[in-house]
């Protein structure tokens, strides 16, 4: 592995660890709400604006690297969000 490989790799499981760490307060947050799925759908909303309106700093819209990890951050969260919805929806009753 080069300097590069390790470096990426580093910077992936960073990324990863702070996934799943917002994903388990994000969770922990929706034991204590009361509409929960209100709360994960304005988040859904805030998530696509927000990334939306995040448009190349250098007014390139054919920017590809910052148009891939603004997909890439979407595709991530949307799917922690779905699998927190999942979690959700097959908690036992009285849960």
């Amino acid at each position: 592995m080069n300097a590069l490989d390790k470096n990426v790799a580093v910077a992936r499981g960073e990324a990863l660890a702070s996934s799943l760490l917002a994903s388990l307060a994000i969770q922990t947050i929706l034991v204590m709400v009361a509409n929960r799925e209100e709360f994960l759908t304005k988040m859904e909303t805030f998530i696509d604006v927000t990334l939306n309106l995040s448009g190349p700093g250098k007014g390139d819209t054919n920017d590809e690297l910052n148009n891939l990890m603004r997909e890439t951050a979407r595709d991530q969260a949307m799917k922690h969000l779905d699998g927190i919805k999942t979690m959700l929806n097959n908690r036992p009753k009285g849960s």
